[in-house]
């Protein structure tokens, strides 16, 4: 789920409601703290909560855990669902396949390095590629990469589908069964396998 202040979307996340999570969005337990990229802004409208949508999630197979959760979601992203307050889903024990759309702030790295240590899973992030984020914890650790054709229109809490990303989105699998997932799920787009890192000079110095 993306949340511009949240860890549904996200894009910069301060903390979540207590959850309360509806019977579709499986066993509750949830989400995390502030995360990504930090020259996001929240979203200023009616809503910080976006979620990813149902028909993405459907070609990604199922999930075990999503440890980013949004509180009331309308539909499952996996079998157990991390909320906060309950649960802070990047230090919280992770297991089996998992779904991570994290909140999108200064700590996306963080998730990034945890998905590259547990090794199982999927990750949903903007395509924000010229940042030390990804330089330093993408790149490096994912095992494939998908750069979507066109831009994820995310779902309000309501399940209304919103208007189109503030930027590109990427896939990120980890894990040889998420390179396969990911490469044969019929979503169009750019399919990199692991990245080869390069050292040299910055394009910024140049």
């Amino acid at each position: 789920m993306v949340n511009m202040t949240d860890n549904c979307f996200h894009t910069t996340a301060d903390t979540m409601p207590a959850a309360a999570a509806s019977l579709d969005a499986g066993p509750i337990s949830t989400s995390s703290q502030v995360g990504g990229f930090g020259f996001e802004k929240p979203n200023e409208g009616n809503t910080n909560d976006w979620l990813t949508p149902p028909a993405l999630l459907q070609r990604l197979g199922t999930f075990d855990l999503d440890p980013c959760g949004c509180a009331g979601m309308p539909w499952s992203t996996a079998t157990t669902t991390y909320f906060l307050p309950e649960h802070d889903g990047l230090r919280d024990p992770w297991f089996g396949r998992v779904f991570c759309n994290p909140p999108y702030g200064p700590n996306v790295g963080a998730w990034g390095r945890r998905m590259a240590d547990h090794a199982n899973g999927i990750m949903l992030i903007f395509a924000r590629t010229e940042t030390k984020a990804w330089q330093r914890d993408v790149f490096p650790l994912a095992d494939a990469t998908l750069f979507l054709d066109g831009r994820v229109r995310f779902c309000l809490p309501s399940g209304e589908r919103g208007k189109s990303g503030t930027a590109p989105s990427a896939l990120l699998a980890y894990g040889q069964n998420n390179v396969d997932a990911l490469r044969n799920a019929g979503i169009g787009g750019a399919f990199f396998p692991k990245a080869e890192i390069l050292t040299g000079i910055k394009g910024a110095q140049l």
